[in-house]
Parts: C-alpha cells; sequence; structure tokens
C-alpha cells in the first residue's frame, strides 16, 4: 500500500509540475486578422476573455490509422479546462513566436510521441473568434500507422471509426466543447476525400 501511495504522490506532483510550467509559457496575442499584436503568460489567458481585439492561437488535430479510425482521448482530471472530458487526437495552444505548423509538429510529439513534418498534415477548417472563444483555431487530420503513446495530459483514448464518432460523443459527457462543432466537419473532409 505504500508503494502505491508513493507512486500516486510522485504522479500528482508531476502532474503538478507539468501544469505550473505550462502557466508559465508565453503565448502570442493576435488580432482581428491573426497578426501578433502582444504576448501573454498563459496563466493569465483568462483576462482576454473580454477584450474584443485580442485573441490567442490554438490548433486542433485527429489522428488516423490506415483503417480510417480515429483516436479520441480523454483528458486528464487534473486539467483547469474541460477536466475528463472527450478531446481531441492532440491540440494546444501556440507558443510565443511559433507558427501554426511549428505548434502541430511540437504538439503531436508531446502528446501522442509521433515525429512528424508540416508536410504530414492535412488542413481541415479555419475557425475565427466567438462569443465564447477567444482564439482562432486551425483544425488538422493526420493520418499515420505510426501507434500514438498516452500523454500524461489524458487518461484513456480510444479508437473509433469516423462515422460512430458523432454518436460517442452525445453518449458520452462530457467532450471539450470544440469536439461538437469539429468532428461534423471532419466527417464532411472525409466524406469528401472518399
Amino acid at each position: 500500500m505504500h508503494k502505491v501511495s508513493q507512486a500516486y504522490t510522485w504522479y500528482r506532483n508531476g502532474l503538478r509540475e507539468m501544469f505550473e510550467h505550462e502557466e508559465a509559457e508565453l503565448l502570442d496575442v493576435v488580432n482581428d486578422h491573426d497578426e501578433v499584436i502582444d504576448s501573454i503568460h498563459r496563466g493569465d489567458m483568462m483576462t482576454l476573455r473580454d477584450t474584443p481585439g485580442r485573441y490567442l492561437r490554438v490548433i486542433e488535430l485527429f489522428l488516423q490509422r490506415p483503417n480510417d479510425d480515429i483516436y479520441l482521448p480523454r483528458r486528464s482530471p487534473h486539467k483547469k479546462i474541460f477536466p475528463g472530458s472527450l478531446d481531441h487526437s492532440a491540440a494546444g495552444h501556440m507558443n510565443r513566436g511559433e507558427s501554426y505548423e511549428q505548434a502541430l509538429v511540437r504538439e503531436v510529439h508531446e502528446e501522442l510521441g509521433i515525429e512528424t513534418t508540416p508536410e504530414d498534415f492535412e488542413f481541415i477548417h479555419k475557425f475565427s473568434p466567438s462569443e465564447e472563444l477567444f482564439y482562432f483555431r486551425q483544425f488538422y487530420l493526420l493520418r499515420t500507422d505510426q501507434e500514438p503513446q498516452l500523454s500524461p495530459e489524458h487518461t484513456e483514448a480510444v479508437w473509433l471509426p469516423p462515422h460512430e464518432l458523432q454518436a460517442y460523443i452525445e453518449h458520452d459527457v462530457p467532450a471539450k466543447q470544440t469536439i461538437y462543432e469539429d468532428i461534423p466537419i471532419l466527417i464532411a473532409f472525409l466524406d469528401e476525400l472518399s
């Protein structure tokens, strides 16, 4: 029992350190045209919620196997935003000075343990900020036969055929907010390719 409690304490402290490090990261702040105008610490990003004309950038992507299944992980209960929710295969805020493509390569390496180049990704859609979401988000697909590693930011993951994604997220509460918008767009994108 002591070893189990020691291991859990080590795991929890490691998560705390990881999330504290994230809070200190610098993120680019952009204007209505997605042009960099400033930077902000990640821990202060919620102050942008009510500042029209000052937004963040994020990337979101789904990983697809050669058999067409999509990788859908669940966020850690320790995450500050949408704890325990279903998530994109990989997603994240862009660090200061990063392009969308550099952020994709970094996030896929950090969250999935997969090495990529910018050419490996298929662009699906760009979303502008809204009243609820104060950031630009670019949405991508990564098709690969490389197996992902479960990130410390996630607790579990499933592989699902694209046509089962919608029903799965509707019957599993909660899911990260943007997934509800992204999955129909992903399915339409895949249908166009087939």
